[in-house]
């Protein structure tokens, strides 16, 4: 096994640390996902009645739609978002986190999650249909093919790489620079305890950063293409029209209860697991 100090740790390793710790979140925090799109696009207002709605339609079962999508998205983006985020830090000088400033360490998160939103649109593209009706990823791949090819699965990249840059940029500056904080100060030193606590308030800043992109993303996503209205063929201004004049301002702020039941966890299993990950394959702490 490889040891801090004695080599520099692949991309590879990287990713697949990465990865496997966003899956881990993943597969604890999917149904509040769904019940976040419900929220986000559905007729009804707040968490509660979103998943009275969801459970009305299907039982229990709308709690794994899209799973399948979703944790070989998480994989796959999650690996490339968090695991590119180190060795890019590395390229501009610093060894790790710990040594690079809080500038450094959000521009290195913005790239390394513009990089993977870019890559891997069609996977939330399709996860975020899914979650909404329940309908299955070949139903969904027919729509597409219809809805104009290959090209569809790239709809709202722009905006979903806005916020995932923004995503990547939060968590893992305000994550770092707390932890390292809270260490210089005396309070806590590295440990389970002290991850968790970082990983909470990171997930509070998280939320506040990414919900507006999140809501105007989503929207973009499920908007049915198969019509010729302006909604259905959307684009991210219009989308934000359409939010402002049915909603105003706060409707940017839609599912936000759901969007922080799930970033939350999410971001502390997230955190929780990859330290212990990385502990255990010789990389050095977030």
């Amino acid at each position: 096994m490889t040891r801090v100090g004695d080599a520099t740790p692949s991309m590879v390793t990287h990713v697949l640390v990465s990865g496997a710790s966003v899956m881990c979140a993943t597969s604890v925090t999917h149904p509040i996902d769904v019940v976040k799109v419900r929220a986000q696009t559905g007729r009804e207002r707040g968490l509660a009645s979103s998943a009275r709605a969801l459970y009305g339609e299907s039982g229990v079962a709308f709690a794994v739609r899209g799973l399948g999508p979703a944790l070989v998205r998480a994989g796959a983006y999650g690996g490339v978002r968090l695991g590119a985020y180190e060795p890019l830090l590395r390229a501009t000088g610093r060894r790790d986190g710990r040594d690079a400033g809080v500038v450094a360490k959000a521009v290195s998160g913005a790239v390394s999650g513009a990089l993977a939103s870019v890559v891997l649109n069609p996977m939330e593209l399709l996860k975020t249909r899914m979650q909404r009706d329940g309908k299955g990823l070949r139903e969904h791949l027919e729509r597409v093919a219809r809805e104009g090819g290959a090209r569809t699965l790239w709809r709202g990249s722009s905006v979903a790489v806005a916020r995932s840059a923004t995503l990547t940029a939060t968590q893992v500056a305000t994550y770092g620079e707390s932890k390292q904080r809270v260490i210089a100060s005396g309070l806590a030193s590295e440990g389970v305890g002290l991850h968790f606590a970082v990983a909470m308030l990171t997930g509070v800043v998280t939320t506040a950063t990414t919900n507006p992109v999140d809501v105007v993303k989503t929207l973009v996503y499920v908007a049915d293409g198969g019509s010729t209205t302006a909604r259905a063929r959307p684009t991210i201004l219009g989308t934000v029209r359409d939010v402002l004049r049915e909603h105003g301002p706060l409707g940017f702020w839609r599912g936000f209860s759901a969007n922080y039941l799930r970033l939350g966890p999410q971001t502390v299993v997230t955190f929780v697991a990859a330290e212990f990950l990385r502990e255990r394959f010789g990389l050095a702490a977030f």
